[in-house]
């Protein structure tokens, strides 16, 4: 199994987006089996129901994806709702989650 990000990488990573995006109320890193690893803005609880959902959810879109064009990796999920939106970057050792406010 590769090693997890660490801590100080993680408070690093969020550092640098909520610098950018300040929209950005909350962060988590997920394993690639759908548990979280850090979070960031959210209880440990809401963190493990996230992580589950958008476990689901990669792995579904990633079949979508297959599907229509094959060949294609994902690399990136956008969600836009009335409330805010997440983000999902999911990497080869975790996934990159943000949740965002208007």
């Amino acid at each position: 199994m590769p090693a997890m990000p660490k801590r100080e990488i993680f408070e690093r990573i969020i550092q640098n987006i909520t610098s950018k995006f300040p929209d950005v109320y909350a962060a988590l890193f997920i394993s690639p089996e759908g548990f979280p690893i850090n979070t960031w803005g959210v209880t440990l609880e809401r963190a493990e129901e996230i992580s589950a959902l958008l476990s689901a959810l990669i792995g579904k879109t990633k079949e979508v994806i297959c599907q229509v064009e094959e060949g294609t990796e994902l690399q990136f999920i956008q969600i836009q709702t009335n409330k805010g939106g997440i983000r999902v970057a999911p990497q080869e050792e975790f996934i990159l989650v943000t949740l965002t406010g208007i």
